[in-house]
């Protein structure tokens, strides 16, 4: 039980940054907004991930709270479908094509990134 409230509170946490972000970060033709947050959170989870490891916590409270819960709830895999599908039926399959690529690319790139830069810092 404390599990699913741990994550509740993380995800309500993750949710809420995300909102704010969407209001900095302008969307307009292209959905920047989502791809910030996406990128930011990949980041994070790989940083995380790599603290937990290291610590011997990865079914810790924290992972539940910062990885499932903040983590899950500032990412966005609805909205990046959406924002394809809305790019995909105003025919702009360039843009479509380009958001999938940056996206999920960088995606990876960043949680590697983030992972790798925590073992660094752990290692000194």
């Amino acid at each position: 039980m404390k599990d699913i409230l741990l994550v509740f509170i993380g995800g309500g946490l993750g949710s809420a940054i995300r909102l704010l972000l969407n209001k900095i970060v302008p969307s307009d033709a292209f959905p920047y907004s989502t791809l910030t947050v996406n990128l930011i959170g990949s980041f994070f989870i790989g940083f995380i991930i790599s603290y937990l490891i290291h610590h011997n916590m990865l079914k810790s409270d924290y992972y539940y709270f910062l990885v499932i819960g903040i983590c899950g709830g500032l990412t966005t895999f609805s909205a990046f479908s959406l924002e394809n599908l809305n790019l995909l039926k105003s025919n702009d399959i360039a843009q479509s094509i380009l958001y999938v690529i940056i996206s999920v690319s960088f995606c990876i790139l960043l949680a590697y990134i983030g992972f790798i830069l925590m073992n660094k810092i752990l290692n000194y």
